[in-house]
């Protein structure tokens, strides 16, 4: 999302929660995005999510100051998805995201 090249400083974020995944989910690479740590807070607490696509969904109840302070725009978009993401990111989308 935000082309930084230096993955020592980004956070590997489970799709579909650690609690709520089974073994093989917890395990799979593609239960995982590598996010800057921003972005990882608001993804795990449901105020931004995805579509399959990529493309960034914001919730309504992050406010237009939040949206501000953490940089969130309308044009965020995953650099790359994969099929084996779509599952993981409906969950998100229907089970985390608000």
């Amino acid at each position: 999302m935000t082309g930084l090249q230096n993955v020592s400083l980004l956070r590997a974020s489970h799709i579909k929660p650690w609690k709520d995944s089974d073994n093989n989910e917890r395990l799979t690479p593609y239960n995982g995005l590598l996010l800057i740590p921003d972005y990882d807070f608001l993804f795990d607490r449901g105020y931004i999510s995805f579509k399959n696509s990529g493309t960034v969904l914001v919730s309504q109840r992050l406010s237009p100051f939040a949206r501000k302070v953490f940089d969130v725009r309308d044009d965020l978009q995953l650099r790359k998805t994969f099929p084996e993401n779509k599952d993981y990111l409906e969950f998100h989308r229907s089970e985390v995201f608000e």
